[in-house]
């Protein structure tokens, strides 16, 4: 054999073993190079997207092919201010100090046995860019929010994602700024009322001067639970003073609401109440729009016997602050069982972190955030009443799955307490429930931990969370005129706008909203008013899976044709308006 023949089939050989090599080691790139290119985009995903924890209504749906998210150049330039450039062939993409450059729909530095998705799709002209791309050539994460059974789509920026995981997502906040706003009983101005419930924790003898010190600071008020028919407690109410607060009684008419009458025992607890001299909060029937209540059902009826509480108190304990506290959920049931204002001081709210729903494996509920199953009542009632979480607990150990959780209750305990002051003025209590439920609940409730006292990494969160002075442990007195109202997650950006519920701007700002039709609806303010489009979106509900539709006004627009003053700062909107 000639030399010039044998180097021929060196090379021959050569090129024969590298093509082999590639069929042979990397099938799987090949084969979904072939597959990308034979697919059609899929859909079925939300038409909104959640980027650094605010609401976006897509341009364009979301497409899903091969197992990866696409999103269209316009929602992605919209939503993410990336910055794109196309010259001939290429087009650049920007982030920051980050770019993805395709040439002639290409990435050149994409290799095919490595990354399987080099180029983008086009669709009806629009340019739709995979997941893959926007992660590691700009510095997005993208993935789902809360769970993938949302469908939703979450997109965080670098930025977000250097913070921790309990400053992530918390979006923007509508700030309402008012003064000559009259105060109700007790109510303070300045910060939250710091409160517990320790009656159940026998890790610290139930001593509420223990957990103060535990904790490091005096609590302002504790709870206990009375069922209806037995006297009020005044000796713990005493102890309660004793040990620097205030109590709140919760006070259950677990044998129907057939026995609250206007009697001997129904004055004679108002009588003992007004007695002791110091501020009550007095929740009444709480928990009503569940199905686990034995006055669950009845709102009539409910309504009828809150107002025949709220007579005697108000004539014969003018010391007590009526308390109307619902369970987060259902939220359906809310408002039939509401009173009317003229019969409540205050709004609360029952809230709970729970790894999983229901005692079932299969409704993993760990991807839940603390603030977002406030928002409903807190944007439903804080414009008209302040609010109290009656009840925080957040699971450590759960008998479903036999695990410890501490990291969980950590974050969730830590979101909570760190970021309530700032974002959610209307909130005047809360009562963290400090108890083991594996130990002290009834049959069939034996699930989750929620002490804090127990562990020494949940029990620091919650000292740290808890130490700045927001948090107030005496009554506040001469409170002060002025009054800040928020409003958040009940809004979206849409085509550069934001979109803000109808119900801020009716129940926030004082204006008069009514519906032309399914695409307007009149605003109007001062003798003057304005026909303003209307846009919907249907968002993600704080827990199971399902979604809220938010009737959406633009909001600039509505302030700007009215004058009203106001002010983006560090992403948050204030608005200075009369009361």
């Amino acid at each position: 054999m000639s030399k010039r023949k044998l180097v021929l089939s060196v090379v021959t050989a050569f090129f024969i073993i590298i093509l082999f090599g590639i069929v042979i080691i990397e099938p799987t790139e090949i084969w979904n190079r072939i597959k990308q290119n034979s697919e059609e985009l899929k859909g079925g995903y939300s038409d909104s997207v959640v980027y650094d924890g605010n609401h976006y209504k897509l341009l364009h749906p979301i497409g899903e092919k091969n197992g990866s998210l696409y999103i269209s150049l316009p929602d992605l330039e919209a939503i993410t201010s990336v910055k794109t450039a196309e010259e001939e062939n290429q087009l650049t993409i920007r982030y920051e100090d980050k770019k993805l450059t395709y040439d002639n729909g290409f990435i050149q530095e994409c290799s095919l046995t490595k990354d399987e998705l080099c180029g983008y799709e086009t669709i009806d002209g629009t340019i739709y860019i995979p997941e893959v791309s926007v992660e590691k050539y700009l510095g997005f994460q993208m993935g789902f929010f809360y769970d993938k059974q949302t469908n939703t789509v979450s997109i965080k920026s670098p930025e977000e994602q250097a913070k921790k995981a309990h400053d992530q997502e918390l979006g923007s906040t509508i700030f309402v700024h008012k003064e000559n706003v009259p105060a109700e009983k007790y109510e303070p101005r300045s910060g939250i009322y710091l409160g517990g419930y320790v009656l159940q924790d026998e890790y610290i003898d139930t001593s509420m001067n223990t957990f103060n010190k535990l904790t490091g600071k005096t609590h302002a008020s504790y709870f206990k639970y009375v069922g209806y028919g037995k006297p009020f407690p005044k000796e713990w109410a005493e102890e309660v003073i004793a040990a620097g607060g205030f109590p709140q009684v919760a006070w259950e008419p677990n044998n129907g609401l057939d026995e609250v009458k206007d009697d001997e025992y129904l004055r004679q607890f108002a009588k003992d109440a007004g007695d002791l001299n110091v501020p009550i909060l007095l929740r009444y029937a709480s928990e009503m729009n569940g199905t686990w209540t034995f006055y669950s059902g009845h709102s009539e009826q409910y309504i009828e016997k809150w107002k025949l509480v709220h007579d005697v108190m108000e004539k014969d304990a003018p010391n007590v602050m009526m308390l109307w506290n619902v369970f987060t959920m259902p939220e359906s049931t809310i408002d039939e069982f509401y009173p009317g204002d003229e019969y409540v001081d205050y709004v609360g709210v029952n809230i709970y972190n729970v790894f999983y729903h229901n005692d079932k494996i299969e409704e993993k509920s760990d991807f839940e955030d603390p603030l977002r199953l406030l928002d409903y009542v807190y944007n439903t009632y804080s414009h008209r009443k302040p609010i109290v979480i009656g009840e925080f607990g957040v699971t450590n150990y759960t008998v479903t799955d036999g695990k410890h959780h501490d990291d969980f209750a950590v974050e969730k305990i830590t979101r909570m307490y760190k970021h309530l002051p700032e974002l959610y003025p209307r909130v005047k209590f809360i009562y963290y429930f400090d108890v083991n439920n594996l130990v002290n609940a009834p049959e069939g409730r034996k699930i989750n931990n929620y002490a804090i006292t127990e562990k020494k990494s949940i029990l620091n969160a919650y000292a740290a969370s808890i130490k700045t002075d927001q948090y107030l442990s005496k009554v506040e007195e001469n409170q002060a005129e002025s009054e800040t109202y928020s409003f958040r997650d009940f809004f979206f950006y849409y085509g550069g706008e934001l979109y803000v519920d109808y119900k801020f701007v009716r129940d926030y700002l004082n204006m008069d909203v009514k519906e032309n039709s399914g695409k307007s609806m009149q605003v109007a303010f001062n003798g003057k008013s304005i026909d303003v489009k209307q846009e919907s979106l249907k968002i993600d509900k704080a827990a199971f899976f399902e979604k809220r539709e938010i009737k959406g006004l633009p909001l600039g627009e509505i302030l700007d044709s009215f004058e009203v003053d106001n002010k983006l700062l560090d992403g948050n909107l204030h608005i200075h308006i009369a009361n």
